[in-house]
């Protein structure tokens, strides 16, 4: 046991149906919690996202 938990999501559901249309129906899982709060936003990644 290593405490992952699985979740189905079904489209029948707006939420569901938002997450089929959003993701195409593939979700994925994060090992750890993150704090996108504690992040550091860079200006340096303009340049990498940019056309």
């Amino acid at each position: 046991d290593f405490g992952a938990n699985l979740e189905f999501i079904t489209n029948r559901s707006s939420e569901g149906a938002q997450f089929v249309k959003g993701f195409g129906g593939m979700g994925g899982l994060l090992r750890y919690k993150v704090d996108f709060s504690q992040l550091v936003y860079d200006e340096d990644d303009e340049d990498f996202w940019e056309d």
